[in-house]
């Protein structure tokens, strides 16, 4: 399974579609684009945004399965570094962003690179279909259960 960490507002910026509005509603706009379009190539792959924000900068929570942090007086390419070296294997991390400098770093930790225009285009499709809940931990354990005592080999 991947790990996408995406340099949010690198990837705002660079977008005729995500860059216009209020800066609360681009930010929804790179959200709603992330799980509705998938540019990661799929729910399985966790995405991380990170976008730059003094420390007292707040913003609504998102309830969606993308994970929004906010730099809070950090630089948000430190707060990038910082997650791909928490990462157990680097090298299942993809670092979204076309500044030069993370891209360097990112390189010499062995985790992958995708360019701004490389992302956008993979989401260029037609919204995928996402499921209307989640399911609960719980219930997820009684389908399990349930599906194992139908299809245990014998």
């Amino acid at each position: 399974m991947g790990q996408y960490f995406v340099d949010g507002y690198n990837v705002i910026c660079q977008s005729e579609l995500l860059s216009t509005g209020a800066l609360r509603d681009r930010r929804e706009k790179l959200l709603r684009f992330i799980e509705d379009r998938r540019p990661q190539g799929s729910a399985t792959h966790r995405v991380t945004v990170v976008f730059d924000g003094r420390s007292d900068v707040s913003s609504p929570r998102w309830d969606g399965p993308t994970r929004v942090l906010f730099s809070h007086g950090k630089d948000a390419d430190q707060v990038i570094k910082d997650l791909v070296d928490d990462c157990s294997n680097p090298r299942e991390a993809v670092v979204v962003t076309d500044d030069r400098a993370i891209q360097r770093w990112v390189r010499g930790v062995g985790a992958k690179i995708m360019g701004v225009r490389d992302f956008l285009s993979a989401g260029a499709g037609p919204a995928r279909k996402r499921s209307s809940q989640p399911i609960d931990p719980a219930e997820r354990e009684t389908i399990t259960r349930e599906l194992w005592g139908l299809w245990k080999p014998k």
